[in-house]
């Protein structure tokens, strides 16, 4: 683990106002690793979603890209959290994406992932709603479809006497099918919620769009215990502040939760 997941961890552990001025100087100060400079910066700009910095995380993104592009490293690899800061930037701060997406993919080397990942999103804008290249967006409010897959049987078992796998089959067809009525009454009769991130902030923006904000927050709060991280680098999910519907039911106290509690790994080196 280098300097820069080093720091990041510890910024999982909770501290994630804290450290953030730390990471801010590991991704943009002069000299030092460059791989742990862009790590740092992913880091710093999840961290800045969640205070709402859109525009200060897209210029983050911007200067990162344009520094260490042209070395053609790790970064060139990568597509989040850099391709989120600028459509977010758009989304919530009025900061126009697509010239800038264009002018970050020059700074790549041709046939890198970042620069083809920049390169399509400039193209997805003029035909797709931003939300919708955001990450767990979902059809919230949209219709119902019929139960499709593995969990169809199941969902027709008590649902008190599955498997755990089979209970998270179950969730996955509800979701699949959009099909909230049912997830809803399943979390009432249950007292339990899903057992991964996504369907839980699938639940959470419907109670949104439901006017029912308690609800939703608690999803959000049972999410926060089910995330993960995808890579080192991955410091906080930044779907509850990138979503407009999800920001619905992110209330302070979900924004005090997540900024202010153990997460992912650090969390589970607490309740081990």
């Amino acid at each position: 683990m280098n300097a820069a997941e080093q720091l990041i961890s510890q910024a999982r552990h909770g501290q994630f106002g804290a450290l953030l001025p730390e990471l801010l100087e590991m991704a943009k100060g002069p000299g030092g690793p460059r791989d742990q400079a862009w790590e740092a910066a992913a880091a710093a700009i999840q961290t800045l979603f969640w205070q709402d910095r859109f525009a200060e995380a897209a210029d983050l993104a911007e200067a990162i890209i344009a520094q260490d592009g042209p070395l053609g490293g790790e970064l060139c690899d990568q597509d989040v959290p850099f391709r989120h800061a600028f459509l977010a930037a758009e989304l919530h701060a009025g900061v126009p994406a697509g010239p800038r997406l264009l002018t970050a993919a020059e700074h790549i080397p041709a046939g890198r992932n970042l620069g083809e990942d920049l390169l399509w999103l400039a193209e997805q804008l003029p035909d797709q709603p931003k939300e919708a290249l955001l990450p767990n967006h979902a059809d919230w409010g949209g219709p119902t479809k019929p139960l499709t897959g593995a969990g169809t049987e199941l969902a027709d078992r008590e649902f008190s006497e599955l498997a755990t796998a089979d209970k998270q089959l179950v969730w996955q067809a509800l979701a699949k099918a959009n099909d909230f009525r049912r997830a809803h009454a399943l979390a009432e009769t249950s007292g339990e919620t899903p057992d991964r991130f996504a369907l839980c902030t699938w639940m959470a923006g419907w109670y949104a769009v439901e006017g029912d904000i308690p609800r939703g927050e608690r999803m959000l709060l049972a999410a926060h215990a089910r995330w993960w991280p995808y890579m080192k680098w991955d410091a906080i999910p930044a779907s509850p502040v990138l979503q407009p519907t999800l920001r619905l039911v992110t209330t302070d106290h979900v924004r005090e939760h997540y900024l202010t509690r153990p997460i992912g790994p650090e969390a589970a080196e607490g309740n081990a």
